[in-house]
């Protein structure tokens, strides 16, 4: 099945009509996090390729991340995403990492490291996808967070509604709700792990967010979308949004 890139048109029908005109879409504020430093100890020659794709700066800006924020990152993988949130939002802030499904991987990485701003909260796979996820946002108290942020996951809930109205819950009145993942032109497509913009604006928007921004600066117009993330991580056209509590 041949798939159609959604157009710039295209994209702004599908706002007009889920009444989100009035959008952002730009690349959001200047950065108020901390310097980054991409040589840091416990980043990888494999984290250091992965800059190149993900833009950890520019994204960071984005979303809006500051010193002394709070942040989940949800679903962290080897922790990639985690160890720059540690130097972004500083000693004065917090990251957690939850749903952590690559214990053994976070753990080697992060354990010598003993970072007093980080905390894993683990997860077995593929129970961090399903119910069990909900169940154990809602041991957190409300108003926790500043920042939820999630790179390639969001396609992969199972009951995407119930998940977001907990981290609707867990995020302060102004937080911020930040999303990558891989596109692809409509629906759903399961077997490559990909997801079109249009439905993950309508879901978190039907969940009570409003949407504050939407960049393209993770776009590739050489991604056919025939690939899984794995197999085009160099080419794989990625969303990337804002949403606000």
């Amino acid at each position: 099945m041949m798939h159609h890139r959604p157009t710039p048109r295209c994209l702004a029908r599908v706002l007009t009509s889920l009444t989100l005109a009035g959008a952002l879409l730009a690349a959001g504020r200047p950065a108020m996090a901390a310097a980054l430093n991409l040589n840091a100890t416990g980043r990888t020659d494999t984290d250091k390729d992965r800059d190149a794709y993900n833009k950890p700066e520019a994204l960071f800006a984005f979303w809006g991340i500051k010193e002394g924020m709070k942040v989940m990152d949800l679903h962290p993988g080897n922790g990639y995403l985690t160890l720059l949130l540690s130097q972004a939002v500083g000693p004065k802030g917090k990251v957690m990492a939850f749903s952590s499904y690559d214990h053994e991987e976070f753990e080697k990485r992060f354990k010598p490291l003993a970072l007093a701003n980080v905390e894993e909260s683990p997860m077995k796979y593929p129970d961090c996808f399903g119910p069990d996820l909900t169940k154990a946002l809602a041991q957190l108290p409300a108003g926790s967070f500043d920042a939820v942020l999630t790179i390639r996951t969001y396609h992969d809930l199972k009951n995407p509604s119930e998940v977001l109205a907990e981290l609707k819950r867990l995020l302060k009145p102004g937080g911020v709700l930040g999303i990558i993942d891989s596109r692809t032109a409509t629906g759903r497509d399961i077997d490559n792990h990909r997801i079109a913009d249009d439905v993950i604006i309508r879901e978190v928007s039907a969940a009570g967010f409003g949407l504050a921004g939407i960049s393209p600066m993770l776009s590739n117009p050489k991604d056919d979308y025939a690939k899984g993330f794995w197999d085009a991580r160099w080419i794989v056209d990625q969303s990337c949004l804002k949403f606000t509590r």
